[in-house]
């Protein structure tokens, strides 16, 4: 697929309406008579500043009369290139993704905009350091990386929305779904097991640690640590750490659970 200057118009001038929010969309080939072009879609983000979010229905009826070439968004103020997010999600989709950086100069304030076009790598974001965003890099994402790197264990994943556990009546993720995972609550603590902890404002568990002892990982190469009672865990809003399993998260801890492939 190329970029042609009337694809990139298009983009720049959807990009352009939807600025200072991004914009998104495909760029797609008619079934039909093959043509290609780009079709804008709405941005269903929570914060559509600073994320995008393609109506996942919207997306399924338009591949039932298009194949999808590429995904677009924008980058408003910022530019072409994408973040470390926007990597993992192309690894996950396995297309090309469409950049527009766009915004105004702070110098001369004259509109600008650049388009680039990136395809997906097989970049493995690594277990310690990683940023945080909820649903595809938070605390039970860490989870599932684990055991699927140190461990060759499949976990399945779950629709989860940011902040659900302040709601009183939502459905408790953890404690609904832990055993449809494979786990079983346990007593007492050996290496890979999952600890369920309640943390900050909240009606449910919903926070979880990885227990290491050692603090070591197979996966990946790490700096040595003190102590034989580490975890690893990845907080809201912050970078994925070990830390010692202290007083501070055996006070929150709810349940411990074990998987049945380590039983």
């Amino acid at each position: 697929m190329r970029l042609t200057k009337s694809l990139k118009a298009d983009i720049e001038q959807h990009a352009r309406a939807c600025y200072p929010e991004e914009c998104c969309g495909v760029i797609a080939q008619n079934i039909v008579d093959g043509a290609i072009s780009y079709i804008r879609l709405n941005n269903v983000a929570h914060d559509k500043k600073s994320h995008f979010e393609i109506d996942p229905i919207a997306y399924i009826e338009l591949e039932q009369s298009f194949t999808i070439k590429a995904i677009v968004h924008s980058h408003p103020n910022g530019t072409a290139e994408p973040s470390e997010i926007d990597r993992i999600q192309m690894t996950m989709h396995g297309k090309d993704w469409v950049i527009c950086g766009c915004g105004f100069d702070l110098v001369t304030g004259e509109w600008y905009s650049e388009i680039k076009r990136h395809k997906p790598t097989k970049e493995i974001t690594p277990l310690l350091g990683r940023d945080y965003v909820h649903g595809l890099q938070d605390c039970y994402s860490l989870v599932c990386d684990y055991y699927d790197r140190e461990l060759d264990i499949k976990l399945p994943d779950f629709a989860r929305i940011d902040d659900w556990w302040e709601d009183e009546n939502h459905e408790p993720l953890y404690e609904q779904n832990f055993e449809k995972a494979g786990f079983a609550k346990v007593n007492n603590l050996q290496q890979h097991d999952v600890i369920l902890c309640r943390v900050g404002r909240t009606h449910h568990v919903n926070h979880a640690l990885v227990y290491l002892g050692d603090g070591k990982l197979q996966s990946e190469k790490t700096t040595p640590v003190v102590g034989d009672s580490l975890v690893i865990h990845h907080p809201h809003g912050r970078l994925s750490v070990r830390e010692i399993y202290g007083e501070n998260w055996q006070k929150r801890t709810a349940l411990i659970v074990r998987h049945k492939d380590l039983a």
